[in-house]
């Protein structure tokens, strides 16, 4: 095995740079790829290394020189394109570079966000112009050194919706028809469809899913065929395999052939909207309680994230993953869920009002709905409200006990974010900017820092969380408690010994949810159940 080195450090090549966010090869092998992030992780790279940059020496070594003099002419990296925004950049897993017809220029399908607030797709071609540069020592590279002229840039998607590009997802070319296959929320934003459209020849996208369901897709190696596993609320998962069929002479329209058998067997949410004061409209789950009867006021509860990157309510079926909610309302609670500002699929705009202030808009939207929900649903009881969380929604579950106690009269925080200054650099930075620029942020965003304002009332706060926790460190739960106790501040604690992030063990989670029942039904904010 040999070991090469970057012709000079990575540092120097890319100042300012603090993230190798994603990389990989393109398909002929040609160059290495990488996407590159400064530490507020505004402005993102895409960068192309070609092999040739990689000698056997580091730049220490006494041979350094002698093989930078045997090096190829013209090599060097070629930033081929930038993002830059002043939210912050969302990063992807859609990169497609076509194989080179030319030596001096490179095409490839990229998602911008930055550009529209929304992920769209893009066909590119840059430039690849070597600069005049010498590779010396004290070579430092400009900002402009490495960075490629854009030909063309042509939009494939535009409009207020989104090609996800996030979480895994990928999207299917055919450069036989040029036609590129990818998910999107073009209909609605709570439904994922698989669409179609001609990147040679944009225009019309041709959505290929059957509407009012989720979809999750694959496309076969041959495009003639592809996998989905749909739901919506009241539906359980299917997965079906479609064939596209019609003619060649119009591939963009061939229609898919299906079956579609949907038993329903469970009680599902209801999808509500509403128009929030922040001007955006608003989506939430409702699930009914069981024994729902005319003029009876139910206990509700809130079930949140409401952080980034996460979207609870939309058009697929909940019967698996959030079974615990739909027990909950067998047992005579009204559950409510709503994504906010700053959860996903609604474009950078929504997401980005959390900006160097999370902690501080989330429960407002999550209020608004809870006063829509009670309006027009006359069985939520308003006086005996829950809030309960995992993770972001621990850290919410917190803030709304110490922002609203008047409207929660419980919260139950599962691995809860208590001090931002403690959380992963990456994460943090990413929505919150460093600490210097935002020590005000970083203040009103710490629940440790406010025990201050939490009730004084026993049994109104639980505490869950994994002593194993390689996420959410059990240092923050502990920094809590003790601030809790210097404060003289009533809780009650939960710890799993043995438990990660989310509860895996069998024994663990029913008796989580044992002890979320227990805590429910002894607390006498939420007593009188039935």
């Amino acid at each position: 095995v040999e070991i090469i080195h970057l012709v000079l450090p990575f540092t120097k090549l890319f100042p300012g740079v603090e993230y190798i966010a994603r990389a990989g090869w393109t398909k002929d092998g040609k160059f290495a790829w990488a996407e590159l992030l400064d530490r507020s992780q505004q402005k993102l790279q895409l960068v192309l290394l070609p092999p040739a940059l990689f000698i056997a020496a580091s730049v220490d070594d006494p041979q350094w020189e002698e093989l930078v003099e045997a090096m190829p002419e013209g090599v060097q990296p070629f930033i081929i394109y930038e993002e830059v925004t002043d939210i912050w950049i969302n990063v992807h897993d859609i990169f497609y570079p076509f194989i080179q017809t030319t030596n001096d220029k490179i095409t490839f399908l990229w998602v911008n966000e930055s550009q529209t607030g929304f992920c769209h797709l893009y066909r590119i071609t840059s430039l690849l112009q070597p600069g005049c540069q010498q590779w010396t020592r004290e070579y430092s590279p400009a900002d402009d050194d490495f960075k490629c002229p854009t030909e063309e840039e042509v939009a494939l998607t535009s409009g207020e919706w989104e090609v996800l590009a996030r979480h895994g997802s990928k999207i299917w070319v055919n450069e036989e028809t040029k036609l590129v296959y990818f998910q999107g929320t073009n209909d609605t934003p709570l439904e994922h469809h698989l669409y179609v459209v001609s990147y040679e020849s944009p225009g019309e996208v041709v959505k290929l899913t059957k509407p009012g369901f989720s979809h999750s897709c694959s496309v076969s190696q041959n495009f003639d065929m592809f996998i989905s596993h749909y739901s919506n609320v009241s539906t359980p998962p299917c997965v079906h395999v479609y064939k596209l069929t019609g003619s060649d002479s119009d591939p963009l329209h061939k229609e898919p052939e299906f079956w579609a058998s949907c038993p329903a067997d469970y009680v599902p949410p209801e999808i509500f909207s509403f128009p929030a004061s922040s001007g955006f409209q608003l989506y939430g789950m409702l699930y009914k309680p069981h024994n729902l009867k005319p003029g009876k006021k139910h206990p509700t509860i809130l079930f949140v994230y409401g952080g980034p990157q996460v979207q609870l309510v939309n058009n697929s079926y909940k019967g698996v993953k959030y079974l615990r909610l739909n027990t909950l309302a067998s047992l005579g609670y009204a559950v409510v869920v709503i994504d906010g500002r700053g959860s996903c699929q609604r474009g950078l705009k929504f997401e980005g009002a959390l900006k160097n202030k999370m902690g501080q808009v989330e429960i407002e939207d999550q209020v608004e709905g809870l006063q829509y929900v009670a309006e027009n649903y006359k069985f939520i009881d308003m006086s005996r409200v829950a809030i309960h969380g995992w993770s972001y929604g621990g850290f919410l579950s917190l803030m709304g006990l110490i922002h609203r106690p008047n409207i929660f009269k419980v919260a139950i925080a599962g691995a809860p974010v208590t001090v931002w200054m403690a959380y992963d650099t990456g994460y943090t930075e990413r929505y919150m900017d460093v600490p210097e620029n935002n020590q005000q942020g970083y203040e009103a965003g710490s629940v440790a820092l406010h025990v201050d304002k939490l009730p004084n009332e026993p049994n109104r706060l639980l505490i869950l969380h994994g002593f194993l926790d390689e996420n959410v460190h059990f240092f923050h739960t502990n920094f809590l408690v003790s601030q809790l106790i210097r404060a003289g501040k009533p809780y009650q604690l939960q710890i799993y010994p043995n438990e990660r992030h989310s509860i895996r063990c069998p024994e663990s989670g029913e008796h989580y949810e044992i002890m979320l029942l227990y805590f429910l039904h002894g607390s006498r904010s939420l007593v009188a159940l039935m």
